[in-house]
């Protein structure tokens, strides 16, 4: 049950939320939401008394949250992101088929690229031409053997990798940099040879990508923002 009606003097932003838990808890999102999680007997004024304790670590993970936004999406309004980088989108009615330049950064297509649709069924396509082939790369690369390959809008996962080898992609990675979407597809990769997250695993995944712990900070600091 959200209790936000019962706190007018908590911002906007915060959705309170009673459960069974012994202790109350605070998370800031990455899309500026605060949820405050409290124990069933919780009063409104214990809850409040809990939100200004916590109240300025809040606002300092607020504003780390918005510096990132603005270092990681530095669109202009007819720009759009992929490998981590900004392209100019310039429509061309004429052109049958979307043509990607790479070294001008500019993507021609005769569609509407900032219809939310058809932008997201764009952004598909490239990713299943891109990370398709990237993965059967890396995989020959680093001697990896896998299954099936499917690419998907998952919520909380970048990839994943079942028993059965079949990996699974978030669409969205071909929105980052290369070293990022690298880091994701030899994740899953040494999934298909080690099942957990144990200290081999990383040891593994840190042979095939060095910089593992940088992706995984960018991640961490701008994927809410893709």
């Amino acid at each position: 049950m959200f209790l936000n009606h019962l706190f007018k003097q908590l911002p906007d932003n915060i959705r309170v939320e009673r459960r069974k838990v012994k202790y109350a808890r605070i998370q800031v999102m990455p899309s500026g939401e605060v949820q405050m999680v409290v124990p069933k007997s919780s009063s409104s004024s214990q809850v409040y008394g809990f939100y200004q304790e916590k109240k300025d670590w809040v606002e300092r993970k607020l504003y780390q949250f918005s510096l990132h936004k603005q270092q990681a999406i530095r669109l202009q309004a007819d720009e759009l992101m992929l490998f981590g980088k900004a392209y100019r989108v310039v429509t061309n009615p004429a052109r049958k088929r979307p043509r990607i330049c790479h070294v001008a950064r500019c993507i021609e297509t005769k569609q509407n690229l900032f219809d939310r649709e058809k932008q997201e069924a764009w952004y598909r396509k490239q990713a299943r031409d891109y990370l398709n082939r990237r993965l059967a790369l890396l995989a020959g690369q680093h001697g990896f053997a896998y299954n099936k390959t499917s690419i998907r809008g998952q919520k909380t996962r970048w990839g994943s990798c079942s028993s059965r080898k079949n990996i699974s992609l978030n669409w969205k990675l071909v929105k980052t940099p290369v070293f990022v979407s690298d880091y994701v597809l030899l994740h899953e990769l040494v999934h298909t040879k080690i099942m957990n997250h144990s200290p081999a695993f990383w040891q593994a995944v840190a042979v095939c990508s060095p910089d593992y712990k940088k992706a995984k900070l960018w991640l961490k600091q701008f994927g809410a923002f893709l």
